[in-house]
């Protein structure tokens, strides 16, 4: 699914400098990152709905985002791996021609996964630096340390900051794709 044409091309990589200004410029990056999240960034993970080349714009701008993450490696490796898992979905729910249901995976899986990291790295005794250590540690760490208790509140808090950005940003941007720019026409 690499862009096949320069149009393509340029828009991935305009989708990927977007997607990285909305969450690091401030005041915009003041909720990208934390237990409350309200990534603007994610505004723009409908786009896959109608064009190819914002799967891989989508996911270089959260990978390069995230490489500036305080959750160091569990945001880039998981958090990446969430995003380019909803931007599929996302693209393989268009036959379905239905742009609210395209919403659906970007907002459950960043709401049921990424609080498995985020809440276990913001936890008091959160000592591990998970800039310093391998994936390997990272998820070893996560897991030995996740409470419910915890995860449960930062599910709902990134659940609504997902939606809220998704539905209420998202969506009416994909209907100003759809009218102005269209979709991605495969090219032989």
């Amino acid at each position: 699914m690499k862009p096949r044409t320069t149009a393509q091309l340029s828009r991935a990589a305009l989708i990927a400098a977007l997607y990285m200004v909305l969450t690091l410029v401030p005041p915009f990056n003041a909720l990208s990152f934390g237990a409350v999240q309200f990534r603007l960034g994610e505004a723009l993970v409908l786009l896959p709905f109608l064009l190819d080349e914002a799967v891989p714009g989508v996911v270089a701008g959260c990978l390069v985002a995230n490489f500036f993450s305080p959750f160091g490696l569990a945001d880039v490796v998981i958090g990446t791996g969430v995003t380019l898992a909803a931007a599929l979905l996302t693209r393989s729910l268009r036959r379905t021609r239905r742009a609210w249901l395209a919403a659906m995976p970007p907002i459950v899986l960043n709401a049921a996964v990424v609080p498995l990291y985020v809440s276990t790295l913001t936890l008091p005794a959160a000592t591990a630096d998970p800039r310093a250590t391998g994936i390997g540690q990272v998820l070893e760490y996560i897991w030995s340390h996740l409470s419910w208790s915890v995860y449960i509140p930062v599910a709902a808090t990134i659940l609504a900051g997902e939606s809220a950005v998704v539905l209420l940003l998202g969506l009416p941007l994909l209907g100003l794709v759809r009218r102005y720019v269209g979709p991605s026409r495969e090219v032989p």
